[in-house]
């Protein structure tokens, strides 16, 4: 496992929504998840460019079992760098939290690796399908903006403004306004990296780069009002954080569709 030293480029790896089961040959809207996921994992791990960190954006145990997270730890670790959790609503923090950091991946917290800071946030609220971070989180966010010296960059599971997908807008972090506020002053944060989306999201706020990901499994289509489902592969996104404060990034996704996939699912 390598350590970039300060004045290195940070490779990143964000994989999201894995949305696995006690049962790994359960299917999610005809798709067996972990499949997906372990392909995904594969199609990294076969390039030559590989990632310092991994950061698992959330959703990634669909029904919260410890079975899930036992495997989903065992994907995680074919990865040969540093990793890094945080829960969305469909997984149970508590059961994260007691095996995940047995496995070797941190959950929530803050990681500092060369010129930068990750943050990592819970925006699990109770199980709701919305997010929002509890007023402990905000002030914890708060102190490390106030003693960090390094570029940071944000992690949280729930997108913190709207995306331009009505139903999905209306599942958002409910307090997001809050965490963009912190964030645009801040002149130290560069961006903020979210999943639960299911499709691939960028955009600007002032000096802030704003990133959302495809799901390791299924897509949604954008800009509809209603849930509907996209015929895409399942995705991931590439980072480099450079040692000026600047982020480039890339979306990659597997060459087919999942097998199975009910192009018609008004939900799950």
């Amino acid at each position: 496992m390598k350590f970039p030293h300060a004045g290195s480029d940070i490779h990143l790896l964000q994989l999201t929504d894995c949305h696995l089961h006690q049962n790994p040959s359960h299917r999610l809207l005809g798709v067996n998840t972990q499949e997906s996921l372990e392909q995904v994992v594969a199609a990294v791990t076969a390039t030559p460019d590989q990632p310092d960190v991994m950061v698992a954006t959330g959703d990634l145990v669909h029904d919260g079992s410890p079975e899930g997270y036992s495997r989903l730890a065992g994907i995680l670790n074919r990865l040969d760098c540093r990793r890094a959790a945080l829960p969305g609503n469909h997984d149970n923090p508590a059961t994260m939290n007691a095996i995940l950091p047995t496995q070797g991946i941190q959950v929530g917290g803050a990681m500092t690796i060369g010129n930068w800071c990750l943050v990592f946030l819970d925006s699990h609220y109770n199980g709701d399908s919305k997010g929002y971070l509890h007023h402990a989180e905000l002030e914890r966010l708060d102190a490390l903006l106030e003693k960090e010296s390094r570029h940071l960059l944000l992690f949280v599971h729930h997108h913190p403004l709207a995306v331009g997908t009505p139903w999905l807008d209306r599942i958002g972090l409910v307090n997001g306004g809050v965490l963009l506020e912190l964030a645009r002053n801040n002149s130290k944060v560069k961006g903020i990296v979210w999943g639960h989306i299911h499709h691939a999201w960028e955009g600007r706020l002032d000096h802030l780069q704003l990133f959302g990901t495809p799901s390791t499994c299924v897509q949604f289509t954008p800009g509809t009002k209603k849930f509907e489902l996209a015929m895409e592969p399942p995705g991931w996104r590439r980072l480099v954080l450079h040692p000026d404060g600047a982020i480039t990034s890339e979306v990659k996704q597997l060459q087919t569709v999942p097998m199975g996939l009910v192009a018609n699912a008004t939900g799950y």
